[in-house]
C-alpha cells in the first residue's frame, strides 16, 4: 500500500508525519470451499459411450444442439456426514437423492420404467474437484440403442407415459437380444416390450435366473399378442426382479 505523508509547520520547523495502515488481510479468516463448485446445470448434455458412463466422473460436456447421449436431470449435494471414500453409503445416498429427478422423466412406476429404454447414471466430481472440497453429484439419463447409447440433438427428454409410449422411448430388443429404443432400423429390431411384472426372488439366489426363466415361460404368453415372445429381467434396489415380456415386432 502506498504511504501518504502529511507535512505540517511546527514552530518554524517542518515535521513529517507518516500515516501507517494495518496490513490488509492479516486477520482474514480462511475461505470455506464451495461444495457445489464445478457442478453442471440441469439440462447439461454430454457425448458419452458405455465405457464413459461406467466411470465415476462424467466426460466433457457438449452443447445440447450437438449430438449427445446423456442429459443431466438433477444435481444434488452429498450429506454432511458422508465422505467420498464411503462408496457404498455414498451410492445409496446418491441414488436416493437422484430418484426424484430421474422419476420426473421415467415416473416412479418401476414396472413402466423398465418398459422404456432409459437407463439411469450418476457421477461425482473429478478427483481434483473432490480434493478442493466439491461435494455435488449429477443425475443423468440416457437411452439404449443396441450396443450403444442413443445419440440425439436438442435439449429435453421425452417422458415415460403409460399410453402410447413413444417409439423413441419404448424399449425393444434387437435380434441378438440387446435392449434398444424401438425407433431403430427396422431390420435390427425383433421384439417390442408389452408388459412387465414383479418377481420376488432374492437376487443373490444362485438359481435366480432359472426361476425367472421358468416364471417368464409361464406368464409371458398371456401378456403378449403374438405366438412368439421373449423376456428380459432387471433387479431393483430391494433385490426384487422386474420381468419384461416382449412380443414379436
Amino acid at each position: 500500500m502506498r504511504l501518504r505523508a502529511i507535512v505540517l509547520p511546527v514552530l518554524g520547523s517542518v515535521l513529517s508525519l507518516t500515516l501507517l495502515a494495518a496490513p490488509v488481510g492479516a486477520a482474514d479468516e480462511p475461505v470455506e470451499p464451495d461444495p457445489m463448485a464445478g457442478a453442471p446445470a440441469i439440462g447439461t448434455c454430454a457425448a458419452m459411450d458405455w465405457d464413459d458412463v461406467m466411470g465415476e466422473t462424467a466426460t466433457q460436456d457438449v452443447d445440447c444442439e450437438r449430438r449427445h447421449t446423456t442429459e443431466v436431470v438433477g444435481v444434488g449435494q452429498l450429506p454432511d456426514d458422508l465422505s467420498w471414500d464411503q462408496r457404498r453409503k455414498v451410492g445409496k445416498a446418491v441414488v436416493a437423492g437422484c430418484a426424484p429427478a430421474w422419476e420426473s422423466v421415467t415416473t416412479d412406476d418401476h414396472l413402466l420404467y423398465r418398459r422404456s429404454a432409459y437407463e439411469k447414471f450418476w457421477f461425482m466430481p473429478s478427483q481434483e474437484q473432490r480434493e478442493a472440497g466439491a461435494r455435488w453429484f449429477r443425475c443423468d439419463l440416457a437411452r439404449v440403442k443396441g450396443k450403444q447409447l442413443m445419440s440425439t440433438t436438442g435439449a429435453g427428454l421425452p417422458e415415460v407415459t403409460e399410453r402410447r409410449m413413444k417409439r423413441s422411448v419404448q424399449r425393444c430388443m434387437t435380434k441378438d437380444f440387446y435392449g434398444t429404443v424401438c425407433k431403430n432400423k427396422r431390420r435390427l429390431v425383433a421384439w417390442r416390450s408389452k408388459s412387465s411384472f414383479w418377481l420376488s426372488v432374492p437376487a443373490k439366489d444362485s438359481r435366480a435366473e432359472k426361476k425367472v426363466r421358468r416364471v417368464a415361460l409361464d406368464r409371458c404368453p398371456e401378456k403378449v399378442r403374438t405366438a412368439s415372445f421373449a423376456w428380459s429381467w432387471f433387479t431393483d434396489k430391494n433385490r426384487r426382479w422386474v420381468v419384461v415380456c416382449y412380443e414379436k415386432f
